[in-house]
């Protein structure tokens, strides 16, 4: 019988880790943090760890982002989320004054433990867009390319990075807390 049980338990796990492995694939998350530590490394830094709850995040949100359009609303930006059962909406506006509802989306969607930070890019007209073009965009940016070499005010290194790329979106979520769960 505990035979069975552990059996049964392992084949749960080995679906669940297929599952998520599968979605890292589908939305290319490991391409998109090879990209982003190359070109960290290329400025010096090292780079960042891949953090499955960040990428668990990061998936939920660009799903979000092409499905519901929470960041088409008057004053709400790429950072919003749109009501659900599974977290809380937020309509993230330009003037910051709304930061935490974003930066408290891991500690809803899983068990990590500190604040994530975004960054997020979209393509025009609703085409797909490419690695290549959200790392072109995040580049230019000089406040999403702060956040992905660590300028002020984001000077703690990061301790978790994951990405996803879904429709018309691309997200990068940090965090400078290290992801201490299941990986």
């Amino acid at each position: 019988m505990i035979k069975n049980i552990l059996l049964s338990a392992l084949l749960i796990f080995i679906v669940q880790a297929n599952i998520f492995l599968q979605e890292e694939t589908d939305y290319k998350s490991h391409e998109i943090l090879k990209a982003l530590n190359e070109y960290r490394a290329s400025k010096g830094l090292t780079p960042v760890p891949f953090s499955r709850a960040m990428t668990t995040v990061a998936i939920a949100h660009v799903k979000d982002l092409a499905e519901n359009n929470p960041d088409k609303g008057e004053k709400c930006n790429m950072h919003s989320w749109s009501i659900s059962k599974k977290w809380s909406d937020c309509c993230y506006t330009p003037d910051h004054k709304k930061a935490q509802c974003m930066w408290n989306k891991p500690r809803e969607l899983t068990d990590y433990i500190g604040n994530g930070y975004e960054i997020a890019a979209s393509s025009s007209a609703g085409a797909e867009i490419t690695i290549k073009n959200a790392m072109e965009l995040w580049e230019k940016s000089w406040a999403h390319n702060d956040v992905m070499l660590n300028l002020s005010p984001w000077e703690v290194p990061w301790q978790a990075v994951g990405a996803a790329i879904y429709k018309g979106y691309a997200v990068v979520w940090f965090g400078n807390e290290k992801d201490l769960t299941k990986q």
